[in-house]
């Protein structure tokens, strides 16, 4: 006990015995501890931003009377859900005025489910941004102080002579264990932190997945409604042709037009309505 009281030395003389290979790997490791730490909270910051601007959007988009009627400029800096919506209205706009038979909204539709699709994946890549940088630190941390602490103790040994003792092995040993020491210093934040935002970003895309949902769900019923209005006033642009036909031939059609074959069955449009 009275050795080890003596032999007691500080963190700043393990550093002095480090060679110019462990210094050069710590001077590493400090580097990406800084980046690790930097990354966890500036993805922390955005996963918080993002989600109370999805959720008030959610909020404002539950008051608005129609969905495929919102306008959104371009060039602005849309939030994930705001992005999904400027997606789903632009492949709608490219139908409008074409909606009249079910078949018409079908069309619509595979258009509308394919770009929210798309607008999900790329929300996702969104998401998961700084992830690889967390994950590379947590699985490389370890490795990049074993590297060093090899290195150390490979040259500790490489220098000893036939009457070397403990006392002289010591140092060398012992600053080459600081490599591993800072290894592991880097990694178990990192991995407390990619486990965090790496549950919150499945949460969040989740919610995104869902959203996507009830926005196909939400447009398609608007759609349906729209389609019934255009019909219904074909149908009376059609009738009041058929009764200015006789009035100005100044007597009985010789022809009636065909009448407008009327459309598929629209589920769920007196609730559009």
């Amino acid at each position: 006990m009275t050795v080890l009281a003596e032999s007691a030395k500080g963190a700043f003389w393990y550093f002095q015995q480090m060679d110019t290979a462990g210094m050069a790997v710590a001077a590493v490791l400090l580097v990406c501890s800084f980046i690790g730490w930097g990354a966890m909270i500036g993805k922390w910051s955005d996963v918080q931003e993002l989600r109370r601007r999805n959720h008030a959007f959610e909020r404002r988009l539950r008051d608005e009377p129609s969905v495929v009627a919102l306008n959104f400029p371009r060039g602005s800096n849309l939030g994930p859900y705001e992005f999904l919506v400027a997606e789903a209205v632009s492949a709608v706009q490219r139908h409008k005025g074409r909606l009249v038979r079910q078949s018409d909204v079908t069309l619509c539709m595979g258009h509308v489910e394919n770009a929210v699709q798309r607008g999900v994946a790329r929300t996702m890549v969104k998401y998961e941004d700084k992830m690889v940088l967390l994950s590379s630190l947590v699985s490389g941390g370890p490795f990049l102080g074993l590297l060093g602490t090899v290195w150390g103790v490979m040259v500790t040994f490489g220098a000893l002579t036939e009457k070397a003792s403990i006392a002289q092995l010591a140092p060398g040993v012992c600053g080459a264990l600081v490599t591993t020491t800072l290894g592991l210093l880097v990694a178990i934040p990192a991995t407390f932190g990619y486990n965090y935002l790496l549950t919150q970003v499945k949460i969040m895309t989740t919610e995104l997945e869902n959203f996507a949902s009830s926005l196909a769900d939400r447009v398609e019923l608007e759609l349906e409604g729209e389609a019934r209005r255009n019909y219904e006033a074909a149908q009376e642009r059609e009738r009041l042709l058929r009764a200015a036909a006789p009035a100005a031939a100044g007597g009985p059609a010789a022809s009636t037009p065909a009448p407008v074959e009327p459309p598929a069955v629209l589920p769920g449009w007196e609730d559009a309505q």
